[in-house]
This record gives C-alpha cells, structure tokens and sequence, in this order.
C-alpha cells in the first residue's frame, strides 16, 4: 500500500475525512475501501482505482501452536518474510524484515546467505504489520510487541526503519507504544549513538555473539569494521542518554564461544552496564552446531556468578524455519 500516494489523494479532504480513513485502514484493519461506508461513493470509487488495499501473502502455521510465518511478494517480485509469535500471556509480537536479504553474511545466520537485494521502504515494513493485523483480526486479537528482528540490519536501512517506527507509534495509526517496538542491531555503532540522540524509548538489543574481536570477526564480518570496544563504549552512550536497560545477544555456538572462558571474559566486558544477556542456542546449520544442555547450563551459571542478567530466549518457530537466523529468500512463493 502506497501511504505517500494516499496522503497525496486525500490531501484537501477535511480532517475528519482523514482520521475516518486512518482509523478503518490502522485500527479496523479493512481490506476493501468498499467497507469504508461512511465515505462518500466518489471518494471511495477514486481511493479503490489509486491504492490496492491487497496483500500478495502466504502463512505457514508451526506445530508449536504460537507461532506463524507470512512469505509476502512485494511490487518487484522480492519476497520478504515476518513471522508472528503468540505468546501465552496474551502478547502478540511481530518480528519484522527491514531489508530484502542481507548484507552481513553473518556465518550463523541463514538471511546472510542470500546477500543484499535492497531496502525495504518504510511502507513495505508497514505492509508486514498490517498483514498480520487483519489476520489477527479474524480472531478479535492484536499486535502489541514489534521487534526489528527479522531479515537485514534495520540500522543500514535506517530513515525508513525510523519512519516506521513513528507511523507505529502514531495514535492516529497503530498506536503502538515506543517501549513496545525493539529493534536488534549486529553493532553499527555510529547508529546505536544516533538512536540514542533520537529521545525514543524503543528497546535496543545488540547482536554481540562473542567475548573478543578474534572470535567475533570469524563468526561476523561486520566486527572488521565495528571492534568490541568501540561497541561497548556505544552502548555506555546509548544507556547514558536514554537510561533504558540494552539486550545483549548472544547466539551459543558449539566449541566456538560457549566455554567457561567466554562466559567470564563476556561477564568482565559487560559487568556495570544496564543490560541483560539473552542467550540464544543455535538454531544448526552444516557449519555450527549447538551446544549441549550441559554447556548451555554451564554458561548460564557463572554469568549468575558474576551477577549478570541473563535470559535464554524462548524458541518459536523452528519447524517452519522462523526461529532467529532462519529467515531466508524462498523461491518457492
């Protein structure tokens, strides 16, 4: 859907007109400008020839019961994928792509190996909210959580992620509250010091993955470019300005970065910092295997020694491959 161009039709319209279209598009989440009854027949005529309410989606549901995947073509052809996770506790969060692949090539992540295509616009990350938005509809549920985890790094694509962001949390739109919206970053740190400028209160998580340089720049080509130490010091910025607690991330590897050595040299770089270690035990690829229960338990528990946070994140998803790390392009759309 085409918001710029429908903001340029309805320009002239009286104000009422307005919030009357925002309000049936981003809170009644209709998919038909025919149901918009209280427009006038001309105007809603005008609207259905410029603007296609339609999305080309297709969802696969997992056996877990809480989680849904939605393959959506985008106007060019490229397929993007969002998954959504139904918690138990009522909360409905959409994990959202914010470029078609992606350049990082991350060697645990799947999306990596597709390469970059191209930025999402902001409309086209609107496009996953609202997709799922009407498919929750059907069951009087919606949205409450948004996490920028999905396909690329929302910071290299990072005016249309904070367009979206703002359109999220428009009352007049979704109304979605900032500390509800997260937004997990591989550590640009010169955008983590922009976001922190930026007076929001979005949740910060940083894809970390390792305790030194060495390990991290073997698992994650970025860290050339972006050293530990000039990250950690972003993040201090980041907690600093905003006072808001920052998700370290930290996906276990095994024989890689899951011994006690790790634990402790991660629990010295941190130890101080308002932040909280989510760890996430690989999804498995033919390159990296996961660690054993035994070492998962292991890392966990001298992170509590050292008084570390820490939480390990739930797994959704993983027979439909939407778990983290398994976004990946399908041809097969």
């Amino acid at each position: 859907m085409n918001w710029t161009k429908l903001e340029e039709l309805i320009k002239n319209e009286p104000g009422f007109r307005i919030r009357q279209i925002e309000r049936a598009l981003f809170k009644n989440f209709y998919d038909n400008w025919n149901d918009l009854n209280d427009l006038p027949v001309k105007l809603r005529n005008l609207l259905a020839d410029e603007i296609d309410l339609s999305i080309n989606g297709q969802i696969f549901k997992s056996s877990d019961s809480g989680s849904i995947k939605a393959l959506i073509k985008l106007d060019d052809g490229l397929i993007i994928e969002t998954v959504l996770l139904m918690h138990k506790d009522g909360r409905n969060t959409i994990c959202l792509s914010s470029q078609v692949g992606c350049a990082l090539g991350c060697k645990f992540c799947k999306t990596g190996e597709i390469g970059f295509k191209r930025n999402l616009t902001f409309e086209e990350i609107l496009l996953q909210v609202l997709f799922f938005s009407r498919y929750l509809k059907k069951i009087n549920a919606r949205i409450t959580n948004v996490v920028f985890m999905g396909m690329g790094e929302p910071f290299f694509n990072y005016d249309n992620f904070l367009n979206s962001v703002k359109f999220l949390n428009d009352e007049n739109k979704f109304s979605i509250g900032q500390r509800k919206i997260s937004v997990s970053t591989s550590g640009i740190t010169e955008k983590i010091r922009t976001i922190a400028d930026e007076n929001m209160q979005i949740n910060l998580a940083v894809s970390i993955n390792a305790p030194n340089d060495e390990i991290r720049r073997k698992i994650m080509p970025v860290a050339d470019k972006y050293k530990l130490n000039e990250l950690i010091s972003s993040i201090k910025y980041y907690i600093d300005k905003t006072n808001r607690k920052v998700m370290i991330e930290y996906v276990l590897l095994r024989a890689v970065n899951d011994f006690p050595e790790h634990a402790e040299e991660l629990s010295k770089r941190i130890k101080g910092l308002l932040c909280f270690v989510n760890l996430i035990p690989f999804n498995g690829n033919d390159i990296y295997k996961r660690p054993s229960i035994k070492k998962i338990n292991e890392f966990k528990k001298i992170l509590s020694d050292n008084k570390i946070p820490f939480t390990q994140r739930y797994e959704f998803g993983h027979d439909i491959k939407a778990s983290c790390g398994q976004l990946i392009f399908s041809k097969s759309f």
